[in-house]
């Protein structure tokens, strides 16, 4: 990995205004955004979030030892500071764009010696990537992943908080791919990251657009669907060749953004059937959008075929255990949209009773928990409401949410076509498999993948796969 430590070259592409010192001559131990992991000749980039200004740490920075400090124009926090006069202070109209820069020069430019593709969309980001990773392997390539389940690197594999990692280790991630003979990364890219400039510095080589629907709307997310739907479209400004699907609602903002940056366009059109471990016509689609791109790169039908049919995704729609009795699903769907999907996908095989566990995440709009209770309420036999991410609100306070829609469509809390409350999450699962009747589906909803449950700001080791299969064992 060849990383830049020398001043002048870091930040040689970033318009900025000198505010304390002088670049000439200078080097860095290494960029740093988090306050917290500072060490001595760091450069430190503060950021503006939405819960924590890195403004406001500038002192205790300075003390651990950093040697430069990149600061966002007009943050009232540095009005009333006073540096040493070998301390590089820079000021730049936006942080964020400053570390995709800045960091994209540290690591020696990785992003452009990658053909990267970018899946976005509201559903089937995930699925799709895999897809699109499988067809390019089985073509002959090798490929690196960023996304929802982590940044997958050869054998290494990083869990991460966001879809789209910060941009600092994105391109560190990459540099580690080009290091190990990548050739092709497939990731998705988030509306958040888009937004907030995590991709800014990447040309992607294809895009794919698998849909998109109103989500990500509220607290510390988009003000509407128009600040959503315009986040997503800035994609077709840093890539040459699109995927789309032209089912897609909204096609014709889509396909104009296309236009408006001289964007090559690949339109999945018309249905293929594919044999997959998945079920779902949901999945169909995804496959035929993933087809149509394998299609764009002139792979070989058999090739894509195989490929399509060997895809598992972990924690969509993810058979875990199975019996002549019963059988339990995990499913990532946390909201009414997903669970829909999931849930109609689970009725067409014609199950006795379809069990749904689930909960939902904290701090999050309450529209998905209406949403949830809605869905559940119409096509679930039995409800256990549980734990989701609850983050920093009370879990029972999150259910009491949930239950408003239940009883709005007259489901009762009680043993009988209705719902039971499990505050914690495994005794919601063990409840569900303990009490199983012959013929049901259990479906255990809204964490899938995830390998930890965020409580009161901690973050513990919950995989739903794992309990359900420890739960399984002790019985």
């Amino acid at each position: 990995m060849t990383l830049i430590h020398s001043l002048d070259k870091i930040i040689n592409k970033l318009d900025y205004k000198l505010l304390n010192g002088d670049t000439s001559g200078v080097t860095i131990n290494s960029v740093v955004y988090d306050s917290r992991l500072v060490k001595s000749s760091d450069l430190f980039i503060c950021l503006n979030g939405s819960r924590f200004d890195s403004h406001t740490v500038i002192k205790d920075v300075v003390a651990k030892g950093a040697k430069v400090i990149v600061v966002e124009d007009g943050n009232k926090n540095i009005e009333n500071l006073t540096f040493d006069s070998d301390l590089v202070v820079i000021s730049t109209k936006n942080t964020r764009e400053a570390l995709s820069i800045i960091s994209k020069a540290y690591f020696d430019n990785s992003p452009d010696k990658l053909k990267i593709v970018g899946v976005t969309g509201t559903k089937g980001k995930t699925t799709t990537s895999f897809m699109i990773k499988n067809i390019l392997e089985a073509s002959g390539h090798k490929v690196g992943m960023v996304g929802t389940i982590g940044i997958f690197i050869g054998e290494e594999h990083i869990l991460t908080d966001n879809t789209t990692p910060e941009s600092y280790v994105l391109y560190e991630s990459f540099a580690k791919m080009i290091d190990i003979g990548i050739d092709y990364v497939v990731m998705e890219v988030s509306s958040q990251s888009l937004k907030y400039n995590r991709v800014d510095g990447i040309t992607f080589e294809y895009v794919v657009w698998t849909n998109i629907a109103p989500e990500h709307i509220g607290e510390n997310e988009h003000t509407d669907f128009e600040d959503y739907i315009c986040s997503k479209l800035k994609i077709f400004s840093k890539c040459k060749n699109a995927v789309i699907n032209s089912d897609t609602e909204y096609y014709d903002r889509v396909i104009d953004a296309c236009k408006k940056n001289n964007v090559k366009v690949f339109e999945k059109k018309g249905r293929k059937g594919f044999n997959l471990t998945m079920p779902g016509e949901y999945n169909v689609d995804n496959a035929n959008l993933a087809y149509t791109f394998g299609k764009a790169l002139s792979i070989d039908d058999a090739v894509i075929t195989k490929a399509l049919e060997n895809t598992v995704v972990p924690g969509r729609c993810e058979l875990v255990y199975k019996n002549d009795d019963f059988k339990v699903i995990v499913d990532f769907s946390y909201e009414n949209n997903g669970a829909l999907k999931f849930l109609n996908t689970i009725r067409e095989e014609n199950p006795k009773r379809v069990v749904a566990v689930f909960g939902c995440g904290g701090n999050r709009s309450k529209d998905r928990r209406y949403g949830m209770g809605e869905v559940a309420g119409k096509l679930a036999d039995f409800i256990v409401l549980t734990a989701d991410n609850s983050r920093f609100e009370k879990t029972i306070d999150i259910i009491a949410d949930i239950e408003t829609t239940l009883t709005k469509y007259k489901i009762k809390n009680d043993l009988e076509r209705g719902y039971i409350i499990r505050e914690d999450r495994r005794e919601a699962i063990e409840y569900a498999i303990k009490n199983h009747k012959k013929g049901d589906v259990i479906c255990v909803m809204g964490k899938g993948h995830e390998p930890l449950m965020e409580m009161n700001g901690e973050k513990i080791r919950f995989l739903d796969r794992e309990v359900i299969l420890d739960i399984i064992d002790e019985l």
